[in-house]
């Protein structure tokens, strides 16, 4: 009788897990992908200028699987002839639309989530931009809520050197054309978004 029992137990708690499974896909409504831009400008003045993109997509598969896409045409500096020039130079949209950010968040660390407790993570990412597959590091703070939604956002900036993906000539051409002593080559990134389940 123990033993039928047992497997019973099993059996049920197994059909449990294939339920539970989910996938959740991002609001765009929630998401915000800022990044600062240093520029020094010819009397060794600097300035930093907090930019964004407009347009993302994602989602989280019930494997951890994690993508976010970011429309690089949509990008947003408050001045409309420096996001053209972003658009032309840089980030040469006519040829590369896109920027996919990549990673594989580890099922320990899904289950390990709890409704309202925050779970910190450094999580080891992939960026496609530009004809380039580079690696980054984030620190990521998760939090489930009472819905099944989950909030992903950055602890701390994730730094990019625009040379790993050789944007530094559209880099120079704004720096000469705008007059400037530099622009800093280290960007940092921050993220939030929602994550629905879906």
């Amino acid at each position: 009788m123990k033993p039928i029992f047992t497997v019973l137990v099993l059996s049920i708690a197994s059909c449990i897990s294939m339920n539970a499974s989910a996938q959740w896909s991002l609001a765009p409504s929630s998401a915000e992908l800022n990044f600062l831009s240093t520029k020094v400008l010819s009397n060794m003045n600097s300035i930093t200028e907090q930019s964004r993109f407009q347009t993302l997509s994602g989602a989280v598969s019930d494997d951890g699987e994690l993508t976010l896409k970011v429309k690089l045409a949509s990008v947003d500096t408050q001045v409309p002839i420096r996001d053209q020039r972003l658009r032309d130079w840089v980030f040469e949209v006519s040829k590369y639309q896109e920027a996919v950010i990549s990673a594989k968040i580890t099922k320990a660390n899904l289950n390990a989530l709890a409704v309202g407790k925050p779970l910190r993570i450094k999580q080891g990412l992939i960026l496609k931009a530009h004809g380039k597959t580079i690696p980054l590091e984030a620190e990521l703070q998760l939090v489930k809520s009472q819905n099944g939604s989950i909030y992903v956002s950055t602890t701390s900036p994730i730094l990019l050197d625009v040379k790993q993906l050789e944007l530094n000539k559209g880099v120079e051409k704004l720096i000469d054309v705008m007059g400037l002593a530099s622009i800093n080559q280290q960007i940092p990134i921050t993220f939030y978004g929602k994550f629905i389940e879906s």
